[in-house]
């Protein structure tokens, strides 16, 4: 078990350290996207410990962190807990990194010339009850069609290169159930599975349920235009071709998902055992999960010690008491 304040097998797992997964390049866009729709001016520490992390271990690719201007219409979800302050001293982390760029900007603009412009326009997502998350979940698929690239979730910690990675998803088990997640994505610009997902938005907006266009539109999506059932995709990679020739290539959940939303309480035990590394021996990423929801990190618990090896900078602020991580 791990005791100290700071863990002693630190050179053993960081970035450069662990070996890739990668070995060669997938090709597409040499961009990686994150989407902050709160309007607020600054990140919260978990938050920018996602860019940092993606920033540190893809040094070959542009880290794009959009931000809007403006709090979006709708009636965002309410957090309480630890870790959920924003403060400005995050921003001035990822401005020290080379390759990630901030764009703040009016959000909803994106949508414009994309299936989802009337979605938006129209009236419709201004009236969620999940104002934030709903307009991440347009806008992520919309910048990925506009663009190409990958985009991933502020609470997704990366740990390797992802320049291998064109034109998948990740899937996990949810009761039994195959999930395709919408928190990883990577797809060529005008992928033709992304268009329809957006004209599959169109036409199944729910405005008061949290996932109709996040993870469980994405899934459907996918069985549709793939003729695939829904029960159980695959335990492994497995490359599918689906209609009007759209090539899409699915990971398991170790890939980006190695401990589920069910587990998560093993990111935030006093401490954790080393062997608990193992699990991320064939992992581009790990998905936290609205880092806690406000969970209490201690400084030797799991997520502790992945923050102090991936976004080391961002975490160094916590251990100087100048923020709570």
């Amino acid at each position: 078990m791990l005791t100290n304040q700071i863990p002693l097998i630190q050179g053993q797992f960081a970035p450069g350290q662990i070996g890739e997964l990668c070995r060669e390049d997938g090709g597409g866009e040499k961009r990686i996207i994150f989407i902050e729709t709160s309007g607020e001016k600054c990140l919260r520490p978990r938050q920018a410990c996602a860019v940092e992390s993606a920033a540190r271990t893809n040094r070959d690719m542009s880290i794009y962190l959009y931000m809007a201007t403006e709090r979006p219409p709708g009636n965002p979800e309410a957090d309480k807990g630890e870790g959920l302050q924003r403060d400005c001293k995050t921003m001035e982390v990822l401005e020290s990194l080379a390759n990630v760029y901030v764009m703040r900007s009016d959000l909803p603009k994106h949508l414009v010339d994309t299936p989802l412009e009337s979605l938006y326009f129209g009236g419709k997502l201004k009236g969620s009850d999940y104002a934030f998350q709903h307009l991440s979940d347009a806008l992520r698929v919309a910048l990925l069609y506009k663009h190409g690239g990958i985009y991933l979730d502020l609470d997704v910690v990366v740990l390797r290169s992802l320049r291998c990675l064109r034109n998948t998803a990740g899937h996990t088990f949810i009761l039994g159930e195959s999930s395709i997640e919408n928190g990883f994505m990577a797809f060529d610009r005008g992928h033709k599975l992304l268009k329809f997902f957006m004209r599959w938005m169109q036409r199944s907006y729910k405005p008061n349920e949290r996932s109709v266009i996040g993870p469980n539109g994405l899934s459907r999506a996918f069985q549709m235009l793939c003729n695939h059932p829904s029960k159980v995709i695959s335990d492994s990679v497995y490359d599918f071709k689906c209609h009007d020739g759209v090539e899409i290539r699915l990971h398991n959940k170790t890939a980006f998902h190695p401990i589920t939303y069910f587990e998560q309480n093993r990111f935030y035990e006093e401490n954790f055992d080393e062997e608990e590394l193992d699990t991320f021996s064939q992992s581009y990423s790990v998905h936290v999960y609205g880092s806690g929801h406000g969970a209490r990190v201690p400084q030797t618990s799991l997520f502790a010690f992945m923050a102090n090896q991936f976004c080391p900078s961002t975490y160094q602020f916590h251990l100087q008491g100048l923020y709570v991580f």
